[in-house]
């Protein structure tokens, strides 16, 4: 139970979990970043802090003396931040022993277990497959009618390389998508909790099956890391169940940019007619759209002091990279979605030693499946802009669906 010796002396939670919020945050993202440095809101139960300018961002992400691993401070954090035990999901403790959520030493020397399948040599490899994979899944998408473009495109690209990667076999991808989404983004506990256990169940069923017969995938060599000691047990669970989520936020990203374009034809119209612009269109996407509202959890085990707030020790502490990445001390217009902008200092991969380790292959996803969808096809909303939904979570900012219609260009290039 919280300690309520606290309560009197911290702030009122700022109430920012709401259905506007859900639909659109941006608002009231920016009040909170122009209001104070950091803000107190409650979030699963917790309360949490807040941080959505961009120079304070950008310096918390790379600040080493914050903490990630949860477990180890559990019972102060617990009794001094829990504000709503009935609002707390129970999580397996497998999900947060992978690099993610740990500190160092252990967070290193569990990123470069994995670090290896992502250098710029192993993606370049991966690009013809990718390239396979985005022309195979275009070729099968019905045309002139109404589509679900994450149902038909951008969740099998991501859910087929990433299940590709770990070593997924193809009569196994069906579920794990489902349980992903629903962890980071379902609107009842039970489901979420549901779907932590069956996600955790199903990693541990894939290293059951690897160490019976291993194969040249990411899942066969953490087993060998495992039995020569570089993981423990729960570790090479956490770290299997930490791929299957990362490996879909590509598909997250590129849905959102897809829809942001879609919103904005006459920057889908230059992209067209300017292909040279998409280095820059892929960095406002992430800028502007991330899939990202919050990053995970952090905390100082000092007090800190951002502006005239002070943090105190062991409280919770969210960096919206969503809030950041519209800070207008940073980017000028921030609210305008303009692809020739240069927006090479967003943080949607985050910053620091916590950077997404995948960046550069998720980057292939998106630069692949944009230039070939373009050059192929026409594409228009479905249903008004203002049909399509949002889900539901602090952190994640994805689509339920995106309602589309394709049309083959007369000059397409397949």
């Amino acid at each position: 139970m919280p300690d309520t010796q606290h309560t009197d002396v911290f702030p009122a939670l700022v109430k920012l979990i709401n259905r506007r919020f859900m639909q659109d945050p941006y608002d009231d993202l920016a009040k909170v970043r122009e209001t104070e440095a950091a803000t107190p809101i409650e979030n699963n139960g917790m309360r949490m802090w807040v941080v959505g300018r961009y120079d304070d961002a950008r310096a918390l992400l790379a600040d080493s003396s914050l903490k990630k691993d949860l477990v180890v401070k559990r019972k102060e954090i617990l009794e001094q931040s829990l504000v709503r035990p009935e609002r707390r999901p129970r999580l397996p403790h497998a999900i947060r022993r992978n690099m993610l959520d740990r500190d160092e030493p252990d967070h290193t020397r569990l990123r470069s277990l994995l670090a290896k399948s992502f250098t710029s040599a192993k993606v370049e490899q991966m690009k013809p497959k990718v390239e396979r994979l985005v022309t195979d899944l275009l070729d099968a998408i019905p045309l002139g009618r109404p589509i679900d473009l994450i149902e038909e495109f951008t969740r099998p690209l991501a859910v087929t390389i990433i299940a590709d990667l770990l070593g997924v076999p193809a009569e196994s991808r069906e579920d794990f998508p489902t349980w992903e989404n629903d962890i980071l983004t379902a609107p009842d506990i039970p489901q979420i909790e549901e779907a932590g256990a069956a996600l955790v169940g199903f990693s541990e069923s894939l290293l059951a099956a690897k160490k019976l017969d291993p194969g040249p995938d990411l899942i066969s060599g953490l087993v060998e890391d495992h039995r020569n000691g570089a993981l423990d047990d729960v570790e090479l669970i956490s770290m299997v169940t930490l791929m299957l989520i990362a490996g879909m936020e590509p598909g997250s990203a590129l849905s959102n940019g897809m829809f942001t374009l879609l919103r904005h034809p006459a920057q889908l119209s230059a992209l067209a007619e300017d292909p040279g612009l998409l280095t820059g269109c892929i960095n406002e996407i992430l800028r502007y759209e991330s899939p990202f509202r919050m990053l995970t959890p952090r905390y100082s085990e000092c007090p800190m002091k951002l502006g005239d707030t002070t943090i105190p020790a062991n409280e919770l502490i969210l960096v919206s990279v969503a809030a950041a990445n519209r800070d207008p001390r940073w980017f000028e217009n921030p609210d305008e979605f303009d692809i020739t902008r240069d927006a090479r200092g967003h943080l949607g991969f985050g910053r620091g030693t916590h950077r997404c380790l995948g960046a550069q292959l998720g980057w292939l996803e998106m630069e692949t499946a944009l230039t070939r969808l373009l050059s192929r096809f026409s594409v228009r909303l479905a249903v008004p802009a203002d049909e399509v939904v949002w889900r539901p979570g602090m952190f994640m900012r994805r689509l339920q669906a995106l309602p589309v219609v394709l049309t083959e260009l007369a000059c397409s290039e397949r």
